[in-house]
């Protein structure tokens, strides 16, 4: 079940009766029209006052028309106002008659209704009200992965008798920032069996950019599920998973839809662009395949790091991402890990020009290590965050002399590198991660 949607009403009920029969019948939307309108139609809710109405809807439509005496019902004014307050202007959508001259109080701005042509009024309505269900997501994204158990209620809610919580576009974008929370917690198992489960109950329900996010979750969740590691410590897939992912990737990438109207297809192409990145990445450090094959995947890594960042800017430059703060966020630390993957495809291709990219992931480590420190946001983010600045250091400090750094600063990173692994002993963290850091500094140490 989609969102339930109040439909209020002046003048006639005909259009909001023609309203709520072309949203069930064809969206899939269940609708309350207005005060049990006429007290008798089929298509009203029979026996509910309006209050009770609203508190059980998440949207309204709010259909100004003028009575026979040439103005507005006032109770009109009072349902715009209860359901302003309940759900919040995005989700109330206000619409009129374009010839139909509509006296409002003082406090509205008239540009707050919708003026739709008189020819099609219902399909002008219905089109009204599906466009603006694209809106973005204005949250916090790390916050949202933070907090991953809001994302998880959304989904549990979607198609149950409860009513949506939010629109199947508003979803498509949460269920990338859950894909996310999943590698981000080591979930990636756990989420991915919800989300399969959730795709074979509601599949022929879902709207195209719905489609693409499930897809994409259940390809990523998959193939982070089936990552190796060498005995070096160096993560990598091997080519039944490399094929199956890289093949699934270009054909989702070419299903989003690009439009002008909310940010699912930007965060769509950060997220495709930016994970391509990381599968060749993954691939190029197959043990078992020829240097040839190692060093084109290599040169794929950078191709799509250049994709990546443009794409990461391009959003970087909406204004609900300005405003969320998602580029010291979210968007930081897939800089982060487009930068890293970019640095070390240069320096496997010896181009000379990776210590640009490694300066520019060290500095989005930095800024990462600043921004989230610990009370901010949950320990185990905060831990892993430190775990990868500190790998980025180690290979920060074994270019010092290329980077002509300043012996003074370099025994301060040594120092702060020895007193996380100090840390991390007294916690009894160990891993191959932690192992590669103890090492770095032992022969960091030894050369100076």
């Amino acid at each position: 079940m989609k969102d339930n949607i109040f439909i209020g009403w002046s003048g006639s009920s005909d259009i909001a009766v023609a309203v709520k029969k072309e949203l069930e019948s064809k969206y899939n939307y269940r609708c309350f029209i207005g005060g049990n309108a006429d007290n008798s139609s089929s298509f009203a809710s029979v026996g509910d006052t309006v209050i009770r109405q609203i508190k059980s809807c998440n949207q309204a439509i709010i259909i100004f028309q003028n009575r026979s005496d040439g103005a507005v019902s006032n109770n009109l004014f009072f349902e715009l106002g209860f359901v302003l307050a309940s759900y919040g202007q995005p989700k109330v959508h206000c619409v009129k008659r374009a010839t139909e001259r509509i006296v409002l109080p003082s406090d509205f701005d008239n540009s707050f209704v919708e003026a739709v042509s008189d020819e099609d009024f219902v399909g002008g309505i219905i089109k009204y009200f599906i466009d603006r269900q694209k809106l973005s997501v204005n949250t916090n994204k790390m916050y949202l992965i933070d907090n991953r158990y809001i994302i998880h209620d959304f989904l549990k809610c979607h198609y149950s008798d409860k009513g949506s919580k939010c629109s199947d576009y508003e979803l498509a974008q949460y269920i990338l920032f859950y894909m996310q929370a999943a590698h981000m917690f080591g979930d990636c198992e756990k989420i991915c069996r919800e989300i399969i489960e959730f795709k074979h109950a509601h599949q022929y329900e879902f709207s195209p950019e719905l489609a693409v996010a499930v897809n994409l979750a259940m390809s990523f969740l998959e193939f982070t599920d089936n990552i190796k590691m060498t005995e070096s410590g160096d993560m990598y897939i091997d080519i039944g998973i490399y094929r199956k992912v890289v093949d699934r990737y270009n054909e989702l990438r070419a299903e989003v839809i690009h439009d002008d109207m909310g940010t699912f297809d930007e965060w769509a192409d950060v997220f495709i662009s930016e994970q391509l990145c990381y599968v060749y990445d993954l691939w190029a450090h197959n043990p078992e395949i020829s240097e040839e094959r190692r060093d084109q995947a290599m040169r794929r890594v950078i191709q799509w790091s250049d994709i990546a960042v443009e794409d990461i800017e391009k959003l970087q430059a909406v204004a609900p991402i300005r405003e969320n703060n998602d580029h010291v966020g979210l968007l930081s630390l897939f800089k982060a890990y487009v930068y890293r993957n970019r640095f070390l495809a240069e320096r496997h291709l010896k181009t000379g020009d990776e210590l640009k990219w490694l300066n520019l992931t060290k500095n989005e480590r930095v800024a990462l290590k600043r921004n989230f420190e610990y009370g901010s946001i949950d320990s185990h983010i905060i831990e892993n965050l430190e775990m990868e600045y500190y790998l980025c250091i180690t290979e920060y400090l074994s270019y010092a002399d290329e980077l002509e750094l300043d012996k003074f600063d370099v025994s301060d990173l040594l120092e702060e590198l020895r007193e996380y692994l100090r840390k991390s002993k007294i916690h009894k963290e160990h891993n191959k991660y932690i192992d590669s850091i103890a090492h770095a500094v032992s022969e960091l140490t030894d050369k100076k």
